[in-house]
């Protein structure tokens, strides 16, 4: 936890600015037993577990509020990136309702949503605990939803989250070139993808998603097609080898593909029709780089390199 104090500080940070500009009075996040049921909110305001119900407020004027049970307070306070650190005995309802009514704002977002599951982290039963701690106050009837502000927050990187991506990327390049000098005709594909399985495990690292469908590997025309665990197929001369590899490290995550091909015996180079291909997805990938700006949607960015195919 304390590894992430100065990613959680620049979130924080960031919260603050994104209820400004989206005027917005107070964002909510209301957890319990998170090991169990974990808020993604979570991640990027606290970075542990909790046991108690527990409310995080974040205020438009910068206060940084976590009201946590007596026993998971010493964390908080050892992170030392909130205002007010209040730690109960009996129940959250009574300090929850006095933090509000001091703070009265217009406005209270609530981490629930219909499209974006990352925005989504309220359960229904703690949404139903929550409703029933604001009974009889005017709080109750200012609950919005924080979709948008979970998006703003969870898109704009911070320069640690830069770091630690950018970190993940090179560290996946590095299994890729590892890979080139691996792989030989009459490996197959469960083999290749045991080799770099082997390096994740040397390194240390994590998977970025489930270990047996990463890396996918295919080869050749008698591949499965999609999101398919690696199998017995036989990489040959005159194939095309694909690898779909994402590691997990520092709790930021890769995600690249690489596609090799094989010289067939008295190939110099590969047929132009490989060739081509390349040469349109290259082409395509560094148009839609060149749309990728800031305020460009990404159904735009995505529409440019369609086009170019």
């Amino acid at each position: 936890m304390l590894e992430n104090r100065q990613l959680i500080e620049e979130k924080l940070t960031q919260a603050v600015a994104i209820l400004q500009e989206q005027d917005v009075d107070l964002w909510l996040t209301f957890v319990r037993e998170t090991s169990m049921q974990p808020d993604p909110a979570l991640e990027l305001i606290f970075g542990s577990d909790l046991t108690w119900p527990s409310a995080f407020l974040i205020t438009q004027t910068g206060e940084r509020i976590a009201i946590v049970g007596h026993f998971d307070s010493a964390n908080l306070h050892a992170l030392g990136v909130y205002t007010n650190v209040i730690g109960y005995h009996q129940g959250i309802r009574d300090v929850l309702v006095a933090e509000l009514d001091r703070l009265q704002p217009r406005t209270i977002a609530i981490n629930y949503s219909e499209s974006d599951v990352a925005a989504d982290g309220l359960s229904y039963g703690m949404y139903r605990n929550l409703l029933n701690h604001l009974a009889g106050t005017p709080h109750q009837e200012r609950l919005i939803s924080a979709e948008r502000v979970n998006f703003a927050l969870r898109g704009r990187k911070s320069p640690t989250e830069i770091a630690r991506i950018r970190q993940a990327i090179a560290t996946t390049e590095t299994l890729f070139a590892e890979v080139s000098a691996y792989a030989k005709p009459g490996m197959t594909q469960r083999e290749i993808a045991a080799f770099v399985q082997g390096r994740i495990g040397e390194l240390e690292l994590d998977y970025a998603w489930p270990k047996p469908f990463n890396p996918i590997v295919t080869c050749g025309p008698a591949s499965a097609v999609g999101h398919a665990a690696p199998g017995d197929v036989v990489l040959e001369k005159g194939h095309l080898l694909h690898m779909d590899l994402g590691i997990r490290e520092a709790d930021y995550s890769s995600d690249l593909q690489r596609m090799w091909y094989v010289l067939d015996d008295g190939e110099t180079e590969a047929p132009p029709e490989v060739q081509r291909a390349f040469m349109v997805v290259a082409g395509a990938l560094k148009a839609g780089g060149e749309a990728l700006q800031p305020g460009v949607a990404g159904w735009q960015v995505d529409e440019v390199a369609r086009d170019f195919i």
